[in-house]
């Protein structure tokens, strides 16, 4: 069995925050069934954390973890794409209240032209689709995201 990791998990245990303990518990069940991975965007997003000097420190914090880093299929990369264009193709167009859903269009202070949330970046959808096609599950703390766009992905911890 192969586990894949996402990047708030590892994050989690770093920083110590209110996630460290499941984190560490779901870690330690993964780590029981089988061996452990992260994708390079993981990699590359912890690196962008400042939380480490230098990619020995990483490697080491990796190591430390038995954590090993593995490269998407092509399969996994193409899925990541599809779910991705899905995920474009349903978001409304202005912008939206996180709470009550409601959209509004905003103007350009500027320009004139209409505001839209910024887009979002594909980095987790390379993670899901590398853990759906590639692994067996994935440590993560955003599961309702993944819920929509991988549904038959196993997200751990469980609620």
């Amino acid at each position: 069995m192969t586990t894949a990791v996402d990047t708030n998990a590892l994050l989690a245990l770093l920083y110590e925050d209110e996630y460290a303990d499941a984190s560490e518990t779901a870690l330690r069940n993964a780590y029981q069934n089988g061996k452990v991975v992260i994708t390079p965007v993981v990699y590359g997003e912890l690196g962008a954390d400042g939380h480490f000097e230098t990619t020995a420190e990483l490697d080491q914090f990796l190591a430390d973890l038995s954590i090993r880093l593995a490269e998407p299929s092509r399969e996994a990369l193409f899925q990541a794409g599809e779910q991705f264009q899905q995920y474009t193709d349903r978001r409304p167009d202005g912008l939206q209240c996180p709470t009550c859903g409601a959209t509004q269009t905003v103007g350009c202070a500027e320009c004139g032209e209409s505001l839209g949330p910024r887009q979002h970046i594909a980095a987790d959808f390379l993670i899901g689709g590398h853990a759906t096609v590639d692994g067996d599950g994935l440590v993560s703390f955003d599961t309702a995201f993944y819920e929509i766009y991988f549904p038959s992905l196993s997200v751990y911890p469980t609620d």
